[in-house]
């Protein structure tokens, strides 16, 4: 267990240049090019060195200095920005190397006596190869921050360092290196070599093939430093061998290190710390360094750690290892061995019913995880898993695990997805080989009601829109002109549906259409109507999970047409039909939230199909007033749909709406201009019933069903009886099922 690193000292020092290694370059033919501020290397030059800017000797900084190859070879090395004096300090210089480059070493910029080398950036990309020597963002003795490698496309190098610290006493902090797209690195990666570090990167992506790679590496014998801290490590594609948070020898520490790996195959082991036993005496501490396993993930070859000491510790002192975690976080599947970890979590874990999560295939130390907190008290499957109370999955399998089952911790309850919560029963088994986790209850999750409430709303609004046609008939047939006619209504609204939990909805609704109203020799009228209808409303929702409270934010659009028409005979009873249909889409942010925080909208759409009958009849009661008793019927048919919110599967069944309305209204002033009408109205909603069923499991039923009464008052302005113009405004107030109000403004033009 473990492999013996300390023949990367030699190799970095012998990388670095501290050695020469790669024998002799033939340069007679060439020489130096030597820049004042920038150079450009084209296909087909020939260069010795290159420097975009060397020492000016004035003690100023150099900044933004560059260096830019677009082919061509440099039989020595590149730098972006060299000097000398403690006061040259070297800021912003760029490297940029493309093409069918040839070259050998490249510093993005290079001072060993500056404060500080801050902000280079070296990028190689293309088919560009380096024959020899290393890549360099920066390379110094004291402060070197904020500086960048980035090796992509198909480029081809050797070692690379975001920064290499000369001195013991100098730092590294906030360096980035990232290997992307089909790049190969032959040698080692270093977000920084030498000296303190902190918030140091390593990216390693794509397609990229690396070698070993270290967030930070310190070897220096200088027992003032202590402790190289938060470097990270993401490999999120490509291959690479070892992997590294951290490398100490002489008495450093290690902390903070992470590594993040998916979508990647690892061929040997990967440590968040190690360190080598050296002479140096003194306490130090390799704590907090965390592993994550993610999708994709492959470490069939690897073994784990969370730290690993090569030697035998004196006793002369103490070395703290704390907190140092595994995490699972939606992975499954081998390792060879797990060591030295004070905790395992599994996160986000996909159920697979008789899987296994953690498989360890060779596990070579007795008792390997008997001092491991083994957490599953964060139990967030995936959503989409088929669970079923009774069936079981093994969270760690292997050999001489020696797991103590005081030491398993698990919650309460399980969450999957948005759709489903549940409970389980843990059980340690095979003499502490395994970790193995039962469904006791599986259930519906209460937040997805909300859900099912929201779409009975949605066809409440579809409802509305019925009300603007019948509306309509009423307008075009009110006054006495007869011929083409052309009306337009928008109707606003505020509404509250009665439904499980009460929902509020603020909306809009618009027609526009075109009709013709006659007259017959026997005293009947005929009007009717081609319509197209719109509608939008909006509204917020507010739901709770794992005991915390959240708002979301929903709307609704329609978007329909049909045809309406009206007849009365000379008694004034009158006949009214319509039939619409449409699309109806809703829209909904932030409905929902999973185990691990993450909010989840929604977005479902459906066809409506719509008709009504009414009759009524018109009884005049003086020359200037009369009163219509009505009674109308009221269908709404609208369509189920099916959509994925964080892989569950929603399923809307259609509605039946059918709604009955009697009521009654009068008519005052008919001979003025301005007319006046007064109305009551009762309503019952029959059916209205949303049923839907999130993975499986079916949400309690929201329904529309029930009564609701109307009060209405609206003014029709004609400025004579011969203008082709009505307008009018129309008031209602809402109670019972329906609550709020709404107003309605509409004009009609008579050709």
């Amino acid at each position: 267990m473990g492999k013996n690193l300390q023949y990367k000292i030699l190799l970095s020092l012998l990388a670095a240049g501290s050695i020469s290694v790669y024998g002799f370059v033939n340069t007679a033919a060439a020489e130096d090019l030597i820049g004042n501020g920038s150079v450009t290397i084209n296909s087909g030059d020939v260069y010795d060195n290159v420097y975009g800017q060397p020492e000016n000797n004035s003690g100023e900084p150099i900044n933004n200095a560059s260096v830019t190859m677009t082919g061509g070879t440099i039989n020595g090395s590149i730098y972006g920005a060299e000097g000398t004096l403690a006061e040259t300090n070297l800021l912003g210089t760029t490297v940029t190397i493309s093409g069918d480059s040839v070259f050998n070493s490249v510093y993005g910029a290079q001072n060993y006596n500056a404060n500080i080398i801050s902000g280079t950036t070296v990028e190689i990309i293309g088919n560009a190869k380096a024959n020899s020597g290393s890549i360099y963002g920066a390379r110094g003795n004291n402060k070197l921050e904020n500086n960048k490698v980035l090796i992509g496309e198909n480029a081809n190098v050797n070692f690379v360092y975001g920064v290499y610290v000369n001195s013991p006493a100098g730092s590294g902090l906030n360096n980035y290196v990232e290997i992307s797209g089909n790049a190969v690195v032959n040698g080692d990666i270093y977000g920084v070599f030498g000296g303190n570090s902190s918030e140091n990167t390593v990216v390693v992506k794509d397609n990229a093939n690396v070698q070993d790679v270290y967030g930070g590496y310190n070897y220096a014998a200088n027992t003032t430093i202590d402790t190289l801290k938060n470097n990270h490590i993401y490999i999120i594609g490509g291959t690479a061998n070892n992997v590294v948070g951290g490398w100490t020898m002489n008495g450093h520490s290690i902390e903070g290190s992470t590594i993040y790996i998916s979508s990647a195959k690892i061929n040997d082991d990967v440590y968040g710390a190690y360190h080598y036993i050296d002479s140096v005496q003194n306490d130090r501490s390799f704590s907090n360094n965390i592993i994550t396993l993610g999708i994709g993930a492959d470490v069939s070859e690897s073994n784990l750690f969370g730290y690993y000491i090569d030697g035998t510790p004196s006793n002369d002192f103490n070395i703290k290892t704390e907190g140092n975690k595994l995490i699972i976080d939606n992975w499954n599947g081998s390792v060879k061995g797990v060591y030295n970890f004070s905790d395992i979590n599994f996160d986000n874990i996909t159920w697979d019913s008789d899987g296994t999560v953690l498989n360890i295939i060779n596990n070579t130390e007795d008792s390997a995880l008997a001092d491991t907190n083994i957490n599953l008290n964060k139990l967030n499957f995936e959503g989409g898993a088929e669970l079923t109370t009774g069936d079981s999955m093994t969270f760690i399998n292997g050999e001489k695990l020696g797991i103590d089952s005081g030491k398993v911790i698990v919650a309460d309850e399980f969450t999957a997805g948005v759709a489903t919560v549940g409970t389980g029963a843990v059980e340690v088994a095979d003499n502490g080989n395994s970790v193995k986790y039962t469904l006791t209850e599986v259930k519906q999750n209460n937040q997805v009601n909300l859900v099912a409430e929201n779409r009975a709303v949605a066809a409440a609004f579809i409802n509305q829109g019925t009300d603007l046609i019948s509306d309509s008939l009423d307008t075009i047939s009110r006054d006495s002109n007869y011929g083409v006619k052309t009306f337009a209504a928008v109707h606003g609204n505020r509404s509250k549906y009665d439904v499980n939990s009460d929902i509020k909805i603020n909306g809009w609704s618009t027609i526009v259409g075109v009709g013709n109203a006659d007259k017959f020799g026997n005293g009947s009228e005929f009007s009717w109507g081609v319509f197209y209808e719109n509608g939008s409303g909006n509204y917020r929702t507010f739901n709770e999970f794992n005991n915390e409270f959240f708002r979301g934010d929903g709307s609704l659009v329609y978007n329909g047409g049909g045809i309406a028409a009206r007849y009365t005979n000379k008694n004034g009873v009158y006949t009214e039909g319509s039939l619409r249909a449409g699309m109806l889409k809703s829209d909904m942010d932030n409905a929902l939230r999973d185990g691990a925080g993450n909010f989840y909208g929604y977005e479902s759409e459906s066809a409506y199909y719509g008709a009504h009958i009414g009759v009524g009849k018109i009884i005049s009661l003086s020359e200037s007033s009369d009163l219509d008793i009505y009674g109308k019927f009221f269908h709404t048919y609208t369509e189920g749909d099916s959509f994925k919110v964080a892989n569950d599967e929603f399923e809307f069944d259609s509605i039946n709406s059918d709604r009955l309305r009697i009521g009654a209204r009068i008519t005052s002033n008919k001979e003025s201009k301005f007319t006046t009408y007064y109305g009551l109205a009762y309503e019952y909603e029959f059916n209205g019933d949303a049923d839907m069923t999130a993975q499986g499991l079916k949400a309690p039923t929201q329904s529309l069903q029930g009564s609701s009464v109307m009060a209405e008052v609206g003014f029709n302005y004609q400025p004579t009886p011969d203008s082709p113009w009505t307008l009018e405004l129309n008031m209602r107030g809402y109670a019972g099922e329906r609550q709020g109000g709404s107003f309605n403004v509409q004009a009609t033009y008579t050709f």
